[in-house]
């Protein structure tokens, strides 16, 4: 069960309509934080566009201070609110076999992230969720990824197959020869257990790749 749907071995770039425009982005943090009686929410709004960019630019920056910021408070719950809808939308599913979901679910989750993280789908034999962790997080250009650790992960779980994926906060989802190393060192270790990899999936600003496409998964 490969997320790759498509023939073209390039990456899948994510619609406008997923980076809305520095003007709409401002629009709606305003109303946001009107909404939620903030003080100066047009000012605080035009500032945090000026400075990230673009609406979702903000909504993924560093929230450590959202405690004590009522603007960044807001928009961590936003932001869980949409993570919460997609993979609730995902798990609707009577199993993982739908593509669009699962990559929808891992672009919220994952693709405006400041720095790498590693996320593994585990799935049971009918390729139903058993769970969704994140396994390691790196720096804003490395991640690692540990296959002794993943598949340990697999077998307490009881797991029979898993979905791999990890950001790149660079945007841009194209692998490196790292990622496809790790990959492959996946697979292979993987495989003498009888536990099957479907899919790597790379997420950024940019869109995502689905190394299958780059490498061998059977």
């Amino acid at each position: 069960m490969g997320l790759s749907d498509v023939d073209c071995a390039g990456p899948r770039h994510l619609p406008p309509s997923a980076a809305p425009s520095a003007i709409r982005g401002r629009q709606i943090l305003e109303r946001l934080f009107s909404v939620a009686k903030i003080d100066n929410a047009s000012a605080i709004a035009e500032s945090l566009i000026a400075e990230f960019g673009s609406f979702a630019a903000v909504l993924y920056s560093d929230s450590r201070s959202a405690k004590s910021n009522p603007g960044r408070a807001i928009l961590s719950l936003v932001r869980e609110a949409m993570l919460v809808s997609s993979k609730d939308k995902m798990l609707d599913r009577v199993c993982l076999s739908k593509a669009g979901d699962v990559i929808e679910y891992l672009i919220v989750a994952m693709a405006q992230l400041p720095v790498e993280e590693v996320r593994v789908l585990f799935l049971d034999s009918k390729n139903r969720l058993i769970s969704d962790e994140v396994v390691s997080r790196g720096s804003i250009s490395e991640a690692p990824i540990y296959p002794r650790e993943i598949l340990k992960r697999a077998l307490a779980l009881d797991a029979s197959a898993m979905i791999l994926a990890h950001n790149h906060p660079s945007g841009d989802p194209n692998p490196s020869d790292g990622d496809i190393e790790a990959t492959c060192r996946l697979l292979k270790a993987a495989k003498e257990l009888g536990l099957a990899v479907h899919d790597h999936i790379i997420v950024g600003s940019e869109g995502w790749i689905s190394l299958r496409d780059r490498v061998a998964f059977q």
